[in-house]
C-alpha cells in the first residue's frame, strides 16, 4: 500500500510541468549557464589585461583535474538556492491535494499515514534528480570554460577520494530531504501551498540569522545545543569532517544524531497531524 502510494505521487508529478521545471531545472541550468559566462568573461578581462606583458610572464594554466572539480561542487551541492527552489516543488507533492480538494476521492484508497509517508518518500526521490542534474551542469560547464581557455584537462579521482566524494553527495541529499520534510509538515499544518513554501523558507533563514547572533554568546559549532537546533550547522559539519577539516569525531557524531532528528521528527509530525484532521470538505 505504501509503494502505491509513492508511484502514485511520483506519476502526479511528473505530469506538474510547472512544478519540476522551477523546482528541478532551473538552478542546475542557470547556474552552470551563468558559470560560464561569468569564467569567460572573467579569462577575457586577464587576456586584456596581460595582452602587453612579455611572453615569458604570462599566466600559466594548470590542468583542471575534474575528479577535482566533482567533489568540489559535491561539497556544496545543498546550497541556499537549490534548496529554496527544490522547497517549491516539494511543497506542491505535499499540499496540492488541500488545493484541489482530492484528499476525499484519494483517502478511500489507502491509509493516512500511508498516504503522507508516500508524499515523503517521492520527495526524497525527486531529490536526487536536481543534486545530480547539478552536479552533472556545474561538471559540464567547467568542463566547457576550460576548453574556451585553452586549459588542459586532467583526471585524478583515487578511490579515497571516490568514497568521500559519495559520502558528501549521501549528505548533501539528506540535507535537501531534512529541508523538504518540514514543507510536509508545514503543508499538511496549513493545507496550502503557500505555507507548505513560505514556512520552511522563512525558518531556514531565521535559524541562519539567529545562529549568527548566539556564537556572539559563546555557541560555538562542535556543542549539542547548536548541532541539535541548526540543521544546517550540522550538515556543515559533517560535510567538513568528510572533506578532512578539523572536525572531532565526537563532533561528527552530535551532527549525525542533529540532522537525524531533523529528517525524522517533521514527517512523524505531519502524518499525527494528518491522522487527526477532518477531510470530509477536502
Amino acid at each position: 500500500m505504501l509503494l502505491d502510494a509513492v508511484r502514485a505521487e511520483l506519476f502526479r508529478f511528473s505530469r506538474n510541468t510547472t512544478a519540476w521545471l522551477w523546482g528541478l531545472l532551473v538552478i542546475p541550468l542557470g547556474s552552470a549557464l551563468t558559470g560560464i559566462f561569468a569564467r569567460q568573461f572573467l579569462q577575457t578581462s586577464l587576456s586584456k589585461a596581460t595582452q602587453d606583458l612579455p611572453a615569458n610572464l604570462g599566466l600559466v594554466k594548470s590542468p583542471l583535474n575534474i575528479g577535482d572539480v566533482i567533489t568540489d561542487q559535491t561539497a556544496q551541492l545543498a546550497g541556499a538556492n537549490l534548496l529554496a527552489f527544490f522547497l517549491f516543488a516539494a511543497a506542491v507533492i505535499a499540499a496540492s491535494d488541500y488545493r484541489w480538494e482530492s484528499w476525499r476521492l484519494i483517502r478511500p484508497r489507502n491509509s493516512r499515514r500511508n498516504l503522507i509517508l508516500g508524499k515523503a518518500i517521492a520527495i526524497a526521490i525527486i531529490a536526487l534528480i536536481p543534486l545530480g542534474l547539478f552536479l552533472l551542469c556545474e561538471t559540464i560547464g567547467r568542463i566547457i570554460s576550460a576548453s574556451l581557455e585553452n586549459r588542459p584537462l586532467a583526471i585524478g579521482f583515487d578511490f579515497q577520494q571516490a568514497l568521500a566524494t559519495v559520502a558528501m553527495f549521501v549528505v548533501s541529499w539528506l540535507r535537501t530531504i531534512q529541508i523538504a520534510g518540514l514543507a510536509v509538515l508545514a503543508g499538511v499544518m496549513t493545507r496550502s501551498v503557500f505555507g507548505g513554501y513560505v514556512l520552511p523558507l522563512a525558518l531556514s533563514v531565521g535559524t541562519f540569522m539567529v545562529a549568527g547572533m548566539l556564537f556572539a554568546f559563546g555557541w560555538t559549532d562542535d556543542q549539542w545545543r547548536t548541532l541539535l537546533l541548526f540543521p544546517a550547522k550540522a550538515y556543515g559539519a559533517l560535510q567538513t569532517a568528510l572533506a578532512g577539516g578539523p572536525v572531532t569525531a565526537a563532533t561528527t557524531v552530535k551532527a549525525i544524531i542533529g540532522l537525524g532528528l531533523w529528517l525524522a521528527l517533521p514527517p512523524a509530525l505531519a502524518v499525527w497531524v494528518f491522522e487527526r484532521q477532518d477531510l470530509s470538505k477536502e
